[in-house]
């Protein structure tokens, strides 16, 4: 199953005026069990003339007798009598706000959409909110985006909850909240202007949080990693904010519940191969320039250059893999290297043109008519467009052409009565298709009569 659609989709948050990410390890350890990430930071509200708590508590909270909660957490005395340019901090879950626009722009594979524990297929366009999880099963790719074309790129086996989703009114601030409980994101957070928006990435055992960055988080077990493209973030492996100053772009960390290794330089892209840009093989290759300090190489198949509508994924030691067959068209492809400790460096992107465009020699046949021996030649050939044939036969070594037949619409050709001896044959294909002609040489093939 396929599915496109632009968009984009991501995941942040404003802590003060910095740029934090946690990103920490995911699934159900003892360490999971021992720590948690701290609860939702409190709203600030800067009193205005005029602003009483009752008002506020008619206009801003969920329900108006709510202002008792608001006066007793700041110690207020008079709540008609508040004094302007004074601090409110206010329990985020007592606000009104209205629901932040979210879709699933792109997927491939097996991805669902829960909703109060049903399970239902992914579409294209299909509107997110609170309270639902996007799973990608093995093979599946989704992509989902915000209205302020945040985006989020999920690989497969991962599972992410959208645990917030809205703006609150009394400041007009962005919530986005989700809770990765397993696999790995790339995320693309659009810098917000209002410095109390929150974006935040949440496991089990920490919280990622940014006001504007690119960034990636994995997590394997009792290890996350966290490598930051743009911007800054902020690597905590606990409930409680460390003293770390944020990871700045171009490095990555690694995080365990023991601590935050030190930011280590990311890789730069890989380079690649030659021939890559042009795919016309049976199946669909490329190989990598090997780049010093990789340990692993992770390449990435995309039908649109922002890599939202992604199809396959391959992570290889050596720097070359096989997608197997693709269907005629362009792609692009996204290279990057992993260090020995599993960090993802930068990505290089490329595009590619596919255009199935193969020519392969069949075993030669014999057979006898009376006293005549008889070679039947054949090949094949797969591709678009309109194909005539030159079949060469050689002496032993390729160097003198004892038969040169061009202009054959099908793909054989019969000789009679060889004499015995060593003989190599090849296929020459020449291709029209869209106004264009090709030529395609095939390999050289070998053939021994008699001794």
């Amino acid at each position: 199953m396929r599915a496109s659609a632009e968009g984009t989709s991501t995941m942040n948050k404003a802590a003060g005026a910095s740029l934090i990410l946690l990103a920490s390890m995911l699934g159900a350890s003892s360490a999971a069990a021992q720590a948690r990430p701290a609860g939702d930071a409190p709203v600030a509200y800067v009193v205005k003339p005029g602003d009483t708590l009752i008002g506020l508590g008619r206009t801003y909270l969920n329900k108006p007798s709510d202002y008792r909660a608001v006066q007793k957490a700041n110690k207020v005395q008079q709540p008609k009598r508040l004094r302007p340019g004074s601090q409110l901090n206010i329990d985020p879950n007592l606000l009104k706000s209205t629901p932040i626009a979210a879709s699933l722009s792109a997927f491939t594979g097996p991805v669902f959409i829960e909703t109060n524990g049903q399970r239902a297929p992914a579409r294209v366009g299909m509107a997110l909110s609170e309270g639902q999880v996007v799973i990608t099963g093995a093979n599946a790719f989704a992509t989902f985006e915000l209205e302020d074309a945040s985006r989020v790129t999920l690989p497969s086996n991962t599972r992410v909850r959208i645990a917030k989703l809205r703006q609150v009114l009394i400041n007009n601030a962005p919530q986005r909240v989700f809770q990765l409980d397993q696999g790995r994101g790339t995320i693309s957070a659009t810098p917000t202007t209002n410095p109390a928006g929150q974006f935040e990435v949440r496991t089990p055992v920490s919280v990622s949080a940014v006001r504007g960055t690119e960034f990636r988080v994995g997590a394997d077990g009792d290890k996350a990693q966290t490598e930051v493209l743009k911007g800054a973030v902020g690597v905590d492996p606990g409930a409680v904010a460390s003293a770390n100053p944020p990871v700045p772009a171009g490095f990555g960390v690694s995080a365990t519940a023991g601590g935050v290794s030190a930011p280590v330089k990311l890789l730069p892209a890989p380079k690649l191969g030659a021939g890559g840009q042009t795919q016309g093989d049976k199946t669909v290759h490329f190989a990598v320039e090997p780049l010093t300090g990789a340990a692993a190489y992770r390449l990435q198949l995309s039908r649109d250059a922002g890599f939202v509508d992604i199809f396959a994924e391959a992570t290889v030691k050596e720097p070359a893999t096989d997608f197997g067959e693709v269907a005629n068209g362009t792609y692009f492809v996204r290279l990057t290297a992993l260090d020995a400790g599993g960090l993802e460096g930068f990505p290089a992107d490329y595009s590619f043109d596919r255009d199935l465009d193969t020519l392969d020699a069949g075993a030669p046949g014999d057979t006898r008519e009376g006293k005549h021996r008889k070679f039947l030649f054949r090949w094949s050939s797969a591709g678009d467009g309109v194909r005539v044939y030159r079949f060469q036969l050689f002496n032993e070594g390729g160097k003198v052409a004892l038969v040169d037949q061009p202009g054959l619409s099908e793909p054989q050709v019969t000789l009679t009565d060889l004499p015995p001896g060593a003989y190599a044959w090849r296929v020459v294909a020449v291709r029209f298709k869209n106004g264009t002609t090709t030529e395609k040489v095939g390999a050289l093939q070998t053939l021994q009569i008699g001794k």
